[in-house]
Parts: structure tokens; sequence; C-alpha cells
């Protein structure tokens, strides 16, 4: 009982001190402007000294105490690591470490001056395939809905955890001797997604003769016409009067000359116009 009180004790105290240091931290981030102020933090749960250092526009900066067992100042040092989107591969910033008793101006100074703009070369490219990676995984879902309407058979695999099967990539439908607990299918198969969802690989097994003509007139690029000749009532041909008439007259050119005729288009009104 008095063991469980010490170390309760323990990691109070250095929640406290987790606190401290990211609320100082931040209040100097923040009136230097850095990044245009805006940080905030957050202090892990642990038995070790961490916390983490957030910003509106996507930076998440982790501070931890990694080397618990070493004495003297190398045993009293945070390793600052710039924390990027999960499954980004890419290249990143090297960790930094800044002394715990060092002031939250310094620790703040050696973050800002040589952690953040290594950070922030690669923090964007990160953050635009994060965007990626979510918009492929809503057209997955859409289209495995879509797919699943089409056909009821449809169901992920027996080994896809719940939680990532509605943006599977990959489905399976079987007849109804196959597997019972499904809708049955008139043949099996299965079908994989692409990674954004605008095409698939489909592969069927067990498919009716006939079944198999229709998916493949279905892939002609230029079916042929189909249907029948219906005759359509045409409307009668009707007179249309001429619109430029002859008219006689004359043109004077010069005074007291006159030449042959002239073509003058009358006005619609005009009963002279017509013959």
């Amino acid at each position: 009982m008095l063991l469980d009180t010490s170390i309760e004790l323990e990691r109070s105290g250095l929640h406290a001190q987790a606190d401290q240091i990211g609320r100082t931290v931040c209040e100097v981030l923040n009136t230097d402007r850095i990044e245009g102020g805006g940080w905030n933090h957050h202090v892990d749960e642990v038995s070790y000294l961490s916390l983490a250092l957030f910003h509106p526009r996507g930076l998440h900066l982790s501070l931890r105490h990694h080397n618990t067992g070493r004495t003297g100042d190398a045993g009293r040092r945070l390793t600052v690591t710039g924390v990027y989107p999960s499954g980004y591969g890419g290249h990143t910033a090297a960790p930094i470490t800044v002394g715990i008793g060092t002031s939250p101006a310094h620790m703040a100074s050696r973050i800002a001056r040589h952690l953040i703009p290594a950070y922030l070369e690669h923090l964007d490219t990160a953050l635009a395939e994060q965007r990626k990676a979510e918009q492929d995984e809503l057209a997955r879902r859409l289209m495995n809905h879509r797919m699943k309407l089409a056909l009821p058979a449809l169901h992920p695999a027996v080994w896809e955890p719940e939680h990532t099967a509605p943006f599977r990539k990959q489905s399976f439908w079987n007849t109804g001797a196959d597997r019972r607990e499904f809708p049955p299918a008139v043949a099996r198969g299965t079908v994989r997604l692409s990674t954004d969802a605008s095409e698939a690989e489909i592969k069927l097994t067990g498919v009716p003769a006939e079944l198999v003509l229709r998916i493949l007139a279905l892939l002609d690029p230029n079916p042929p016409v189909q249907g029948r000749i219906v005759p359509r009532a045409v409307a009668p041909e009707r007179r249309v009067l001429p619109s430029v008439r002859i008219v006689a007259g004359e043109v004077l050119t010069d005074p007291g000359t006159r030449t042959g005729s002239v073509q003058h288009r009358p006005p619609a009104s005009s009963p002279s116009s017509y013959p």
C-alpha cells in the first residue's frame, strides 16, 4: 500500500512538472509569435516525463524523458521530436534534446531554431499525403456501399478487422452452398479495389455460360445497336414565299441621270410585295 502511494505521488509530481514545462514553453512560443502563435500543450498520462506541444496549423511536437538510466546532465534531457501523420514514411526532421532544468525561454529558442524549420520542410508533404489517404478511404467506403447494394452477397474477409471493413480494398461473395451465413450469389468471386476506388480487379469462378456472354458484352466499348424501327409522322411540307422581290424602279446616281432597275426588299406587312 505504501509502495502504491509512493508510485502515485511520483507520477503526480512528474505530471505537474510536465504541465509546467508545457505551459511556460508555449507562453514563450506564443509571445515570440513562432508560426503566428496559438501553441498549446498536453501532458501524457505515463509514468515518466512526457508532454506534447500542438499548433493549429497541424504541428505536433513530442517532448519525452528517455534517458532515465543515465547520470549527470545526459540523464536530465528531454528528446524533442516532430510528430508526423500516421502512415507517413517520407523524410523526417532529426530530433533534438533540451535540458530539463533549463529555462522555458532557452527550451523554446532551441525548438524554434533547431527543430521547427527542419520539421516544416516535410510536414506539408506529410499532411498532403494524409489528406489524400482520407479522400481515398472515403472513396472506398462509398464504393463498398454501392457494391453491397448491387450484390447483397458481398462481404469482407473473415480476418478483416471490424473498424477497417467499411473502407476495405478486397471483398468476397459465394454461392449458397459455400457460405450459408451470407446471401447466395450465382457464382463465387472476389473484387479488389484500387487505392482510390477508381478501378477494380474482379475474379469470378463457376460462372454460367449465358452470364459469361452477358458480362463480356458489357466490356465491348462499341456494342451493336439494338431495338426496332418505329414509323414517325412527319409534318407536310409548307410553301415558303421568296424573301426577295424585283420591283421596277430607277436609281439616280447623279442629278439628272437615270439607270436600270433596283432590287428592293419590301416590308413584310406591305400588300404590294406579293403578286
